[in-house]
């Protein structure tokens, strides 16, 4: 056995990679406003589901379809826009992605039906799925030091966490203070001065390092995929609401046997000249091939635990939108503190401090089961906040450390293409996650009450949580197993 030894010291005038220049890092967070802003728009939407149903006398089904329609969208687009920005250049693409969103906020905005909206949602995550590949792919090319490039994925793991948390808040406040009379309307309006700071930063401080790779967009590939991601989770959605009819089971039946034709089309293409939209060498990765799995169940749980709290709130307890974005705050704090420090909690105690994170989350939704039992004549924020914080306080390690041991291994040629597959087990696991759960909770809620379905759906989210941390300990074992070299 021989240890890894810096590169300097193993040439002896090898100099080291050098360190990131302030503009890189200033880039960075550009970047990482982009990337804030389409995980913002995935959860600021659940804290205005309430107002917009009453508003648009939209059934439930509905209502699901505006996060799950812009979740599934994005996901279904992610590993096209990951191989766009391979192909024609991941800053030029990324400015693109940028301005499609601003556009389709506002068209969000300005939506007078249900059917507009759920059409202007799925076209912001469509461009959504153009800038947020771009993000990571040059954070993996741009650092050429691991340990920087560890830390930037790892922000941008923090900023998944609180961009999720932070839905809530800033569209309670939006909703509270009524601006200009626009109510619900405010929380997509809100996107576009970010829009617009993000594309002039990005002009002036992001920079593509990486080579174009010469190939064709894998144009099969990507019906395939959307097509397969479409009738999956569409007629989950459709289904839960409206019955699950020989219609619905079909569209179901139909999106898994796509989804089995495109794994199938990957080979053929990867056999022979052209390359592949998601390249299956990817699954040869013990990184990649577990992170898909484990992030299906963290963001899965996250979706649907975000959507339901906010919806829990609202109906149940009769909480204005500010009343529950407050109570999402403690959440938000301490997923932002444990994402800072997760860091640190690694070097001093080990990988397993990134599955027991998930431990502490399982442990949180247990205690809001506890709490929604003894809600009974107590305050309901008061009763549900020990286990918010928990939660807030395990998933922040969690987010901030997964996404960057699934990516690591890949090389650049397959920087587009891995993020986008990795992002999109993260949008569609969200959407199914919301599809599913929101599924549970409206079948117990119509026969034992909206109290107790939320209750019997956290429970169920809290068992996954476990599942979460058994293939988060199963993923971090190479990571250990690689810290020697064999001679």
């Amino acid at each position: 056995m021989e240890t890894d030894v810096p590169a300097e010291q193993e040439g002896g005038n090898s100099p080291a990679p050098p360190a990131a220049s302030t503009a890189q890092w200033g880039a960075v967070w550009i970047l990482l406003l982009g990337a804030f802003m389409g995980f913002l728009d995935i959860f600021i939407v659940n804290v205005a589901n309430p107002s917009i149903q009453a508003e648009m006398h939209a059934s439930f089904a509905d209502i699901q379809l505006v996060p799950t329609g812009y979740t599934l969208a994005y996901g279904a687009g992610l590993v096209a826009g990951g191989r766009l920005g391979d192909i024609f250049g991941r800053r030029r693409v990324f400015l693109v992605g940028v301005v499609i969103f601003a556009l389709t906020s506002v068209a969000c905005a300005a939506a007078q039906s249900p059917g507009f909206l759920i059409g202007a949602r799925i076209a912001q995550g469509l461009g959504a799925a153009v800038m947020l590949p771009q993000v990571l792919a040059l954070i993996q090319v741009t650092f050429q030091r691991d340990e920087e490039r560890s830390r930037a994925i790892g922000l941008y793991g923090a900023v998944i966490g609180i961009g999720v948390v932070a839905g809530q808040i800033v569209g309670g406040f939006l909703i509270e203070w009524d601006i200009a009379g626009l109510g619900w309307r405010s929380i997509f309006l809100v996107n576009v001065p970010l829009c617009v700071i993000t594309f002039i930063g990005a002009l002036a401080l992001v920079r593509d390092p990486g080579e174009r790779t010469p190939m064709k967009l894998d144009l099969v590939g990507v019906v395939l995929l959307g097509a397969g991601l479409l009738g999956v989770v569409h007629g989950l959605v459709i289904g839960a609401e409206q019955g699950w009819t020989g219609l619905r089971v079909g569209e179901m039946a139909c999106g898994a046997v796509l989804l089995a034709l495109f794994i199938l089309w990957e080979r053929r293409v990867a056999a022979g000249s052209e390359a592949p939209l998601l390249p299956p060498r990817l699954f040869k990765q013990r990184g990649f091939s577990m992170g898909l799995p484990t992030a299906l169940c963290f963001y899965g749980v996250n979706g649907a635990f975000i959507f339901l709290l906010a919806f829990y709130l609202q109906q149940a307890q009769d909480f204005t939108p500010l009343q529950s974005a407050l109570t999402f705050t403690p959440m938000a704090i301490l997923t932002s503190v444990f994402s800072v420090l997760c860091g640190k909690l690694v070097a001093r105690w080990g990988r397993r401090v990134v599955p027991g994170g998930a431990i502490v989350m399982a442990l949180g939704l247990g205690l809001v089961w506890v709490g929604v039992d003894l809600m009974e004549g107590t305050n309901p924020a008061a009763a549900l906040m020990p286990g918010l914080v928990l939660y807030g306080a395990g998933g922040g390690i969690v987010a901030t450390s997964l996404i960057g041991v699934a990516l690591s291994g890949v090389v650049p040629a397959d920087a587009g293409a891995a993020s986008g597959g990795i992002l999109t087990a993260v949008q569609v696991s969200e959407a199914a996650g919301v599809a599913g759960i929101g599924a549970l909770f409206a079948a117990l809620a119509a026969g034992h009450g909206e109290v107790s379905g939320f209750a019997v759906s956290v429970g169920v989210l809290a068992v996954v949580s476990l599942l979460t941390a058994l293939l988060l300990n199963l993923l971090s074992r190479p990571e250990e197993a690689g810290s020697e070299t064999v001679a």
